[in-house]
């Protein structure tokens, strides 16, 4: 399984996103089948698909009506990002 359908199946399972196309366009700035196609190629995240899943994840973890494990969940997700990130693009932090 790759980071990106983890990814996607953590926030789903956490309540955070509701579907794989909410999921393209709301964390990933992409039109909504992007996900899918990603899935069905077993291709796993751009550097720029990455970066604004990081972005996105690290705005949401700022609101207010999330739950502390949801919070959490935010937090690794966020670790796992950086650590991909730095390891297959060789990008040390996303401000």
């Amino acid at each position: 399984m790759t980071l990106l359908e983890s990814t996607y199946r953590q926030l789903h399972s956490a309540g955070i996103v509701h579907c794989a196309e909410a999921f393209s366009s709301t964390y990933l700035s992409k039109s909504k089948n992007w996900y899918a196609y990603q899935k069905h190629s077993k291709r796993d995240f751009s550097v720029d698909a990455a970066v604004q899943c990081l972005r996105s994840i690290r705005s949401q973890m700022r609101a207010a009506a999330i739950s502390t494990a949801q919070q959490e969940l935010l937090a690794q997700l966020e670790q796992q990002l950086l650590a991909h990130l730095n390891s297959h693009h060789c990008v040390a932090d996303v401000c």
